[in-house]
């Protein structure tokens, strides 16, 4: 459990991923974010999201990309209850820590959901809590988790392939940086 003392304020957040209160207010909006109140502040798995975004911002990575896959992993956690474990308005950040390879967590939440993402493990009949009904069932209106994943992969590889492509400028920039100041 969280301690107080571990909650970041805005300011603290702001000079932890290194940007302007205006940049990470507008990542914030964005990616649809839960603001916290000054009272209740920012949780360590809030700033390591937002350090994982600040990093693919740059290596160039659109924010309508990181918004788009953003959107997806909720989705997938929703599809497979995750948000039903928790009442916090964060739910969806609290898998964040730090960085993970491999093909079991989510590229941005640090989910791990249990299956790789190739989609041959899936167990989608997994009910991990009730939440409220919906008019008609996941299933019912198309909703597929295994189609989910498969859509989820492809911009995971989309993002991924974009830092790979940027990696070579910045370690470009960062060698003539330290040589020219």
């Amino acid at each position: 459990m969280e301690k107080p003392e571990d909650r970041f304020t805005f300011a603290r957040l702001c000079e932890v991923v290194g940007k302007a209160p205006f940049f990470v207010s507008n990542i914030q909006r964005a990616l649809g974010l839960y603001v916290p109140t000054a009272g209740e502040g920012y949780s360590v798995a809030y700033v390591a999201f937002m350090e994982k975004i600040v990093a693919l911002r740059t290596f160039n990575v659109p924010v309508a990309d990181i918004a788009d896959l953003f959107a997806k992993e909720k989705r997938l956690l929703e599809l497979l209850k995750f948000d039903s474990l928790s009442s916090s308005p964060t739910w969806y950040l609290d898998g964040c820590g730090s960085p993970r390879r491999s093909d079991k967590y989510l590229l941005l939440t640090g989910y791990a959901l249990g299956f790789h993402l190739d989609g041959h493990e899936i167990q989608s009949n997994l009910d991990f809590g009730k939440r409220d009904g919906e008019l008609f069932a996941g299933h019912e209106m198309g909703e597929d988790i295994s189609r989910a994943v498969a859509v989820y992969s492809k911009l995971a590889d989309k993002v991924r392939a974009r830092v790979e492509k940027e990696t070579p400028v910045l370690k470009n920039a960062l060698f003539w940086g330290s040589k020219a100041f």
